[in-house]
C-alpha cells in the first residue's frame, strides 16, 4: 500500500496508480469465504500480495452467505446474529440502530432507483461556474501533519463501514499500528494533503468523492438513502473539518447552532421554552421544512461561501464539486449532481455556510437555525414577510419549503384566517410543540414524548431477550435506557412527570427478564445507581430527571441569552426555579456551586449518595453491609463497563451474568441445598466462592495471574511464571517475576491472591471496612515473601470476591497499564487491563458457585 500511495504521491495524475489503490480493498483485504487451519488468513493475504501486479485487478467475490443450504435463519436469529457480530467489532452505534429501527432494506428493483433519482435532482440552469483556483494564492491548501491525520483516523466510530473499495478506518489502524516503521504513516499524511490540495485527475474525482448507496424503506413510507463514501475522501474531509470548525461555528453562532456548537440543539430547545412562555398576544413562532433540503440546495452557493470564509479549504471542496460524482446502488449509478453530499463529514457545514446569508438577512426577533431546520419568532407581520422572502430566494438557494409539514404556533389562530402565506401551516398549540425532537413545555407534546419512549424501551427489550444476557445488559446499560431518554430530560422539564414512573418500571421488568432476576424495590433502587455507587449503572428516569434538566440549563444558558430577546433573556426562568426545588427535595443537600452547575455529574452526585445512603441505612446483616460496601469501592464494577467481545476474553457467559448481578445486588441467586463438602448453602449461594473444595478458585487465580503476565509482556518486559529459585531456603514461588529491572534497578516479583469478602474470618471486617479482607490478603503475601525485599520488589495482588481491591493491585495495574501505553499508544490500556481482570473475577465466581451442586 505505501508503494501504491507513494506512486499517487509522486504523479497525482497517474490514474493506473488511483487505480490500483481503489482495488487494494477488493482483492487484497477481501474475506475468505471460510477459516481454519488449513486456510489460515495470514497466508491468504501474503499470497494476495505476492501475486498483486502478475495478473489483471480484478476483485475478490468472497464472502460468508448469508443463509447455508438446509439452514433457513429465522428472523429474530437473523437480528441476534447482527447485533452480536457489531458488538463483537465493537460497533455500538451499528448494533443499536438494528435493534430500534423499523426501517428495512428496499429492494433493489427500478422503483427504488427511480425513488433515489428523485432524491439527487439535477443542477440549476442558471448555475454559476465555479472560481477556479489553480495559480490563485488566496487558495493556499490546508496541509496536515501526522497527528491530524491520527486525530482524524480516531474520530471514526468502531466499525465503520468502508466505501466501494471495502477499505475501512480499521484496515487502516491495523496497517498502521503493525507496520515496522512510519513509511506508510508518512505516505498516508502525504496522500491527504495531496487530496486537500484538489491535485487528482477529475475522472478521479468523479470516483473518489462518490459513494455506495443504500435504500432504506421508511415506516410511514418512502425511501431513506444512506451513502458510505471512500474512507480516505472521508479522511481528507475530517482533517479539513477539524481545522476549521471551531472558527466557523462561533462566525455561525447564534443564528446558526448546528455545526459545532456544543449543545446547541438543547439550547435552541430551552430557548424555545421560555419564549413560549412569555409569548406576546400579537407574536408567532413558526417552523420551517424545507423538502430534500441537503441534496437540493445549491453547489455554486456552497463554494462560493466557502470561499469566502474558509478557502484554506476552498481546493477540496471544488474537486468535489467541481465534477457530477459517481454514487453506486447495486450495478446502477447515479450522478450526485446538485446539494451537499450525504456522508461527507463536510456537508453540514458546507450546508449551513450556504444559508447563512438568508438567514441573516431575516427580521424576525428571533432566528434559531440548526441545519435545514429553521424557527423564526417574532410580530406577525415580520415573521411572515420572512417567510415570504425565504419563498422568493428558492430560486437563489434551491430549497423550497414543503408547507404541508411548516407549522405556526401562537395563541389566537383567528389572526391568520386571512392569511394566504400560512394557509398551509399546521396549526399547533403551545403544548403541542416539538422542537428538534423535544417537546418545548409540559402538556400533550410532553406525554406523547414520553409514551413514545416507553414503547421504544417495550420493543427494544423484546428484541433484546433474544440476545445473550451480557449483550443485552451491555446495550440496555449504555445505549438503550437513559442514553436514549437523555435528551429528553435534558431538553424539557420531565420531573414529577408519573409518566417516568411508568418508563422505569418498564425498565426493572425489562432488566429482571433479559437478566433472569428477580428485583425487590431496594435492589432495583441499588441497579439504578451509578456503578461507582454501587449500582448497575441502568439509571432511573425520576432520579435523574432534574439533574439533567438543570445541567443542561445551565450550560446553555449564555447561548440561550444569545438567541432571545433582552425582553425575554433576563427574565427569570420560572422552570428552572421550580425544578430546583425538586432536586433538593430529591438530593437532601443545596445547591452546587454557580461553577459548577453546568455538570450534570455534580447535580447527579448529590442524588446518587443520597440514595446510596438510604440503601446502605437499610442494610442489617453483615453481609449485605460489605456487599454494599464492596460494590461502592473503586474498580469493583468494572465488569459492567467491559463490552462484551469475545475474541478478547470480555464476553461473561448468561449464567455468569446472572450469578454476578445477582451476588452485587443481594438477589436469590439459587434455591437453598446442601453443598458437596456438607454445610449449607442460603439462597445467595455465596458458599462456593469460599468452599475449601471448590477447585474452580484455582482456576480462577491461574486465570488472573496469566492475565497479568501476559500485560507485563505487552509491555515489552519479560517475565517469568513461579520461579524456582529465588527463594531457595523454604522453596516459596510467588506467581511470577520480572527478568529485566522494574524500579530502583530492582525486578519486580508479584503474588496473586483472591480472599473471600463474605467468609466467616473476614465477614466482621468487611461488614465495617471495604476492602478489609484484600487489605488483610496483602499485608499477609507481603509478610510471607518478606525475604525477597533485598533483591526484588514485592507487590501483592489481593482483589476479594465482591470486587473490591487492595491498593497494591490498583497501583501494579495502573503502572502496567501506563507502561503498555507507552508501546501502543494507547490510553485506555489501563481501562482495558481493568476490565479483563474484573471479567477473569466473575467468571471464577460463576464457576465456584455452580461447584456447590451435584453434577451426576
Amino acid at each position: 500500500m505505501t508503494q501504491i500511495i507513494r506512486k499517487i504521491v509522486q504523479n497525482p495524475n497517474d490514474t493506473s496508480a488511483w487505480n490500483e489503490l481503489l482495488h487494494f480493498g477488493p482483492v487484497i483485504l477481501a474475506k475468505p469465504k471460510r477459516g481454519g487451519a488449513r486456510r489460515n488468513l495470514s497466508n491468504i493475504i501474503t499470497k494476495r500480495t505476492v501475486a498483486w501486479g502478475k495478473d489483471p485487478l480484478q476483485a475478490i467475490q468472497e464472502g460468508r452467505p448469508w443463509n447455508r443450504p438446509g439452514k433457513e435463519l429465522s428472523d429474530n436469529s437473523k437480528l441476534a446474529a447482527a447485533v452480536t457480530s457489531k458488538l463483537e467489532a465493537g460497533n455500538f452505534r451499528a448494533a443499536i440502530r438494528i435493534i430500534c429501527s423499523n426501517d428495512t432494506p428496499a429492494p433493489a428493483n427500478s422503483e427504488t432507483l427511480q425513488a433515489l433519482q428523485l432524491k439527487h435532482p439535477t443542477p440549476a440552469t442558471d448555475r454559476r461556474p465555479p472560481c477556479d483556483p489553480e495559480g490563485n494564492q488566496r487558495f493556499e491548501p490546508l496541509q496536515v501533519s501526522k497527528e491530524d491525520v491520527l486525530k482524524a483516523l480516531r474520530s471514526f466510530p468502531l466499525g465503520s463501514s468502508g466505501g466501494p473499495d471495502g477499505l475501512t478506518p480499521q484496515h487502516i489502524s491495523d496497517l498502521l499500528t503493525g507496520s515496522t516503521d512510519d513509511s506508510l504513516y508518512q505516505a498516508l499524511v502525504d496522500l491527504i494533503n495531496v487530496i486537500l490540495a484538489g491535485s487528482c485527475p477529475k475522472e478521479v474525482n468523479t470516483i473518489l468523492f462518490g459513494g455506495r448507496l443504500i435504500a432504506l424503506t421508511k415506516k410511514g413510507g418512502g425511501i431513506r438513502p444512506i451513502s458510505v463514501g471512500y474512507t480516505l475522501r472521508r479522511l481528507a474531509a475530517k482533517c479539513a473539518n477539524n481545522y476549521v470548525i471551531k472558527r466557523r461555528s462561533e462566525a455561525l453562532q447564534p443564528q446558526q447552532l448546528g455545526v459545532g456548537v456544543s449543545g446547541g440543539a438543547e439550547a435552541a430547545v430551552h430557548a424555545a421554552r421560555r419564549l413560549v412562555n412569555s409569548l406576546p398576544q400579537d407574536h408567532v413562532i413558526v417552523k420551517l421544512d424545507f423538502s430534500n433540503a441537503f441534496n437540493c440546495i445549491r453547489r455554486d452557493l456552497i463554494l462560493d461561501n466557502i470561499a469566502a470564509h474558509t478557502p484554506e479549504i476552498y481546493r477540496l471542496i471544488h474537486a468535489a464539486y467541481s465534477c457530477e460524482p459517481i454514487l453506486s446502488f447495486g450495478e446502477h449509478q447515479i450522478l450526485s449532481m446538485e446539494g451537499a453530499q450525504q456522508g461527507d463529514p463536510l456537508g453540514s457545514l458546507e450546508f449551513c455556510e450556504a444559508v447563512q446569508p438568508l438567514l441573516t438577512s431575516l427580521h424576525s426577533e428571533v432566528k434559531i437555525g440548526f441545519m435545514d431546520d429553521f424557527t423564526l419568532s417574532g410580530d406577525l407581520r415580520t415573521v411572515e414577510n420572512d417567510v415570504l422572502a425565504i419563498m422568493d430566494a428558492a430560486a437563489e438557494t434551491g430549497l423550497q419549503l414543503n408547507q404541508a409539514k411548516c407549522e405556526i404556533i401562537m395563541d389566537d389562530f383567528t389572526l391568520i384566517s386571512a392569511s394566504t402565506t400560512f394557509s398551509q401551516f399546521i396549526r399547533t398549540k403551545k403544548d403541542e410543540m416539538m422542537l428538534l425532537g423535544a417537546p418545548v413545555i409540559k402538556g400533550k407534546a410532553q406525554d406523547t414524548a414520553i409514551k413514545q419512549k416507553i414503547e421504544e424501551l417495550d420493543r427494544a427489550v423484546q428484541r433484546l431477550s433474544l440476545l445473550r444476557a451480557h449483550d443485552a445488559l451491555s446495550l440496555l446499560k449504555n445505549s438503550l435506557a437513559m442514553p436514549k431518554l437523555l435528551y429528553l430530560l435534558r431538553t424539557a422539564d420531565c420531573s414529577g412527570n408519573q409518566l417516568l414512573d411508568e418508563f422505569d418500571n418498564k425498565l426493572q421488568t425489562g432488566l429482571s427478564k433479559v437478566l433472569n432476576v428477580d428485583l425487590n424495590d431496594d435492589q432495583w433502587l441499588q441497579a439504578s445507581l451509578p456503578v461507582r455507587n454501587g449500582g448497575l449503572g441502568i439509571r432511573s428516569a425520576q432520579m435523574l430527571a432534574p439533574s439533567a434538566f438543570l445541567a443542561s440549563a445551565a450550560s446553555t444558558l449564555t447561548l440561550q441569552q444569545s438567541i432571545l430577546p433582552d425582553s425575554i433573556s433576563l427574565l427569570e426562568d420560572s422552570s428552572v426555579t421550580s425544578v430546583e426545588t425538586k432536586w433538593s427535595s430529591l438530593s437532601g443537600s443545596g445547591l452546587p456551586a454557580r461553577e459548577e452547575q453546568q455538570v450534570q455529574k455534580i447535580w447527579d452526585k448529590s442524588v446518587t449518595e443520597h440514595h446510596q445512603a438510604l440503601i446502605t441505612s437499610r442494610a442489617v446483616h453483615a453481609t449485605d453491609k460489605a456487599r454494599l460496601l464492596a460494590a461502592g469501592s473503586p474498580h469493583s464494577g468494572d465488569w459492567l463497563h467491559a463490552p462484551p467481545i469475545a475474541s478478547v476474553g470480555l464476553r461473561l457467559s448468561d449464567e455468569a451474568v446472572r450469578v454476578a448481578v445477582a451476588h452485587r445486588l443481594g438477589c436469590k441467586a439459587c434455591e437453598p441445598h446442601c453443598c458437596l463438602c456438607g454445610k449449607a448453602v442460603d439462597a445467595r449461594g455465596l458458599h462456593g466462592l469460599s468452599c475449601r473444595k471448590s477447585g474452580p478458585r484455582h482456576q480462577r487465580h491461574h486465570y488472573m495471574n496469566d492475565i497479568l503476565c501476559r500485560a507485563i509482556k505487552r509491555a515489552q518486559i519479560p517475565v517469568v511464571k513461579e520461579p524456582t529459585s529465588l527463594l531457595q531456603q523454604d522453596g516459596k514461588r510467588p506467581d511470577g517475576t520480572t527478568l529485566l529491572p522494574w524500579a530502583r534497578g530492582k525486578p519486580m516479583a508479584w503474588d496473586v491472591t483472591v480472599p473471600d469478602t463474605y467468609a466467616e474470618s473476614h465477614i466482621s471486617n468487611t461488614a465495617r471496612e471495604a476492602g478489609a479482607a484484600a487489605n488483610r490478603a496483602s499485608a499477609s503475601k507481603t509478610a510471607k515473601y518478606g525475604a525477597l525485599s533485598v533483591s526484588h520488589i514485592f507487590v501483592p495482588v489481593a482483589i476479594e470476591t465482591a470486587g473490591t481491591w487492595g491498593q497494591s493491585a490498583i497501583e501494579l495495574v495502573q503502572e502496567i497499564g501506563k507502561r503498555i501505553t507507552t508501546v501502543t499508544e494507547d490510553t485506555r490500556e489501563t481501562m482495558f487491563l481493568f476490565q479483563r481482570l474484573s471479567i477473569a473475577l466473575q467468571k471464577g465466581n460463576a464457576i465456584a458457585f455452580q461447584t456447590t451442586f451435584e453434577t451426576e
